[in-house]
């Protein structure tokens, strides 16, 4: 008597294949973990604004005998700021996109525009508030620094 061979998969090969590939795809999901990359990102970012913003102040204190920018319009005195300010057009913030001599500020002669935190600058006017903040201390180093998601704070100083 011959008997017929059935060719084909059971539904528990199947499930099982099914489950295999779930488990592996969920190791690898929370290996890689795509939250973390992106935050990491954005520290990187951020951290390459900084070095930005403060390269654009360095250069235009040197075409400008050592003077920092400022906006109080005197050449005399400085109001750059002295402790841990925020950059932005709030009244609070210390607007660096405006600041230095008529028709020399730094945005847009030195920078194109004033960059902004990726995730943490107001929606609505990321100009207000940068999320970067800034200050030249007694020794005359530039400090900024940002609030990072890996990294905290993230600093870069000159």
């Amino acid at each position: 008597m011959l008997t017929k061979v059935k060719s084909g998969f059971t539904l528990i090969e199947i499930l099982v294949a099914v489950a295999i590939v779930g488990i592996l795809s969920t190791i690898m999901i929370v290996s890689v973990n795509p939250g973390r990359q992106l935050a990491k990102a954005r520290d990187t970012e951020r951290q390459t604004h900084l070095v930005g913003i403060l390269s654009a102040i360095l250069q235009y204190s040197q075409e400008h005998s050592g003077d920092l920018p400022d906006t109080d319009g005197d050449p005399a005195t400085s109001n750059f700021p002295t402790t841990a300010t925020c950059i932005g057009t709030d009244v609070s913030c210390f607007d660096l996109a405006g600041a230095g001599e008529t028709g020399e500020t730094i945005v847009p002669v030195f920078m194109v525009a004033m960059p902004e935190d990726p995730k943490y600058a107001d929606p609505t006017d990321p100009q207000s508030d940068t999320g970067y903040t800034i200050y030249v201390d007694v020794n005359g180093r530039l400090h900024t620094s940002a609030v990072g998601e890996i990294t905290n704070p993230i600093t870069v100083d000159r």
